[in-house]
């Protein structure tokens, strides 16, 4: 499956659509949330009985829906050490975002978007790191 028009088009936020890189990767560029976003981000989590406020935010369209959904790097130092920090993304719904957190790994920038999808959601990059995070249908391994 191709990357489908992952032009993380970021309409609310009045962001920019993101770079490709080799081999078909999108950057995600991370900036700051809009107030919508921030209330997305405080509902899941709560569901996780954390907040690791404040955070940077840019899209991707994760699972081929079509609609950019939040990718966040935390930038409260709680949730960041030598590895970097908590990452996670929030999926959009025809209603906002979904209140579910998906965590993603603890890293450095830059995230990268792969064309790879694996259990319906793209595969994800860190930096110049060589593994690829996938989907096992619940969580990214």
């Amino acid at each position: 499956m191709k990357l489908l028009p992952v032009l993380l088009a970021l309409a609310a936020g009045g962001m920019t659509v993101q770079a490709v890189a080799a081999g078909g990767a999108i950057a995600v560029k991370l900036g700051n949330p809009t107030r919508a976003e921030i209330a997305a981000l405080k509902r899941a989590f709560a569901s996780e009985g954390a907040n690791e406020l404040p955070v940077s935010v840019g899209h991707a369209d994760l699972n081929g829906d079509h609609r950019p959904d939040l990718i966040f790097s935390s930038e409260n130092r709680d949730y960041c050490g030598a590895l970097g920090c908590d990452s996670g993304a929030i999926l959009a719904t025809s209603g906002g975002y979904s209140p579910r957190l998906i965590h993603l790994a603890t890293s450095f920038d830059p995230i990268f978007v792969l064309p790879t999808v694996h259990n319906g959601m793209h595969d994800i990059r860190y930096g110049n790191a060589r593994h690829a995070f996938v989907w096992d249908g619940k969580q990214y391994q």
